[in-house]
């Protein structure tokens, strides 16, 4: 008997999704960074095991308030996503003391089994997880609630116990060998601008992108030449940095998480273009990918 079903996690941005999918399918694969909205689009990562594979949609974080076209595409992802699941994963942050109840109400609506993860299990004590359990216990009826900590690890064993448990019996949807959807291009791209989330200040990554020109994998090193797109002068600026200093800094942090994913030694050329409003223009959106 084999299982295999698609897996749809929502949550507030910054809940953990990405840490979480990395953590179950054992790989640095989906980008990572401490800001908010760094998911931007579905992206599947998938887990293989003798007898299951689950497929794991991370999704952007869900937004209240959408105020480009771009925020519109994510929040059109996630419903498209959980149309297609067999299962929905809540994701809740432990630490996070916002009311979650229009989310939630959200998910409840849904009739796929539920999953509800209370993530960084490791910065909480019990108290504050009880708490946390009883609300979700009144929302939720018959639903399986676990504490984990993606970060750490923690419980994430016991989490994939409970996935193949509600599985479908089903064959694999994909090949045992692939751990995604996405191209290696794809992943370039989202490592660039992961790496500037990390290094510029607050106002720069939201209004950034980022588009690989070339990706010539055959030879070595591999060649990689990427436009990061800022709205402003003024942004262009920062990302150059004096003497372009910070686009140097960037091109060797982005590099060297590139080499570790590809095993490859990587040349990497980064040119900044000032792109204003991309994130309003649809048909520049779906040129880059995503449903409008």
């Amino acid at each position: 008997m084999h299982k295999a079903g698609f897996i749809s996690i929502l949550g507030y941005p910054n809940v953990g999704k990405s840490t979480l999918v990395n953590s179950i399918i054992g790989e640095n694969l989906m980008p990572v960074s401490p800001k908010a909205q760094t998911t931007r689009q579905r992206v599947l990562g998938i887990y293989n095991d003798e007898n299951n594979q689950i497929i794991f949609s991370d999704l952007p974080g869900w937004l209240t308030n959408p105020q480009y076209e771009l925020h519109k595409a994510m929040l059109h992802d996630i419903e498209s996503a959980f149309e297609d699941a067999d299962i929905l994963i809540y994701m809740h942050d432990l630490t996070d003391k916002r009311d979650n109840n229009q989310l939630i109400d959200i998910v409840a609506k849904y009739s796929q089994p539920k999953i509800v993860v209370l993530n960084k299990a490791d910065l909480v004590d019990e108290k504050t997880f009880l708490i946390k359990e009883k609300k979700f216990k009144e929302k939720f009826s018959n639903v399986d609630i676990i504490a984990v900590s993606a970060l750490t690890g923690y419980n994430i064993d016991k989490l994939l116990e409970i996935i193949i448990n509600l599985l479908p019996e089903h064959p694999p949807y994909y090949d045992k060998d692939i751990l995604s959807d996405r191209y290696l291009r794809y992943f370039a791209s989202e490592i660039i601008r992961e790496q500037i989330y990390y290094l510029y200040r607050d106002e720069i990554p939201y209004e950034t992108e980022v588009v690989i020109n070339s990706f010539k994998e055959d030879q070595d090193p591999v060649f990689i030449e990427a436009e990061i797109w800022v709205m402003r002068d003024s942004q262009k600026n920062i990302i150059i940095g004096k003497k372009g200093e910070m686009i140097k800094q960037l091109g060797t942090n982005a590099r060297l998480k590139l080499e570790k994913l590809l095993d490859k030694h990587i040349f990497l050329n980064l040119f900044v273009k000032v792109q204003p409003n991309w994130r309003n223009d649809k048909n520049t959106l779906k040129r880059l990918g995503y449903n409008i």
